[in-house]
C-alpha cells in the first residue's frame, strides 16, 4: 500500500465514524417513542417521570494512529453517564461508541480500548457500537476494543 493511500485512509475513516454516529440521535430526534402495545402504559411511564429529562444523548470517538517505521500509539478512552442524583432516568437514552484505530507504517503497534457506560431510558434504550481496525504495512498490529455498556 501507498503511502498516499494510507494517508486518504487515515484521513477518511474518522470522518465515516463520525458521520454513522450521528445517525442514531437524529433518529431519535425524529423517530420518537413508539407506543408497544399498551398505549396507557406508555403514557403511565412519561406521566411518571415528570421533572426528569427527556433524552439523553453520550457519543464517544476516539482516532488512534501509528504512522511511523516502528511507531507505537495508545489510547484508552472512557465516559459515564449516570443519573441526575434525585433517582430520575431520562424517556430514552441514547449512547453511541466508536473508535478508528490505525496501525500504518511498517512495523508500527496500534492498541485503542473505548469504554462507554451509561443509564437505561425508562422507555427506550439505543446503543450504536462501531469500529474501524486496520493493520497495514509489514509486520504491524492493530488491536481494538470496544465497550458500550448500559445500566439499569
Amino acid at each position: 500500500m501507498n503511502r498516499a493511500f494510507s494517508l486518504a485512509l487515515a484521513l477518511v475513516a474518522p470522518a465515516l465514524v463520525a458521520m454513522t454516529a450521528a445517525l442514531p440521535a437524529a433518529a431519535q430526534e425524529r423517530g420518537g417513542v413508539r407506543l408497544r402495545n399498551d398505549p396507557l402504559a406508555t403514557l403511565d411511564v412519561i406521566d411518571a417521570n415528570r421533572g426528569c429529562p427527556l433524552s439523553s444523548t453520550s457519543v464517544t470517538v476516539g482516532v488512534n494512529k501509528a504512522f511511523g517505521t516502528g511507531s507505537s500509539a495508545t489510547q484508552r478512552l472512557g465516559s459515564t453517564a449516570g443519573s441526575a442524583g434525585n433517582g430520575c432516568r431520562p424517556l430514552v437514552s441514547t449512547q453511541v461508541a466508536a473508535g478508528v484505530n490505525l496501525g500504518l507504517g511498517s512495523r508500527s503497534q496500534a492498541g485503542q480500548s473505548i469504554a462507554v457506560q451509561g443509564q437505561r431510558g425508562a422507555l427506550d434504550t439505543i446503543g450504536f457500537t462501531r469500529g474501524v481496525n486496520i493493520g497495514v504495512g509489514a509486520g504491524s498490529v492493530a488491536n481494538q476494543r470496544i465497550q458500550n455498556v448500559f445500566n439499569r
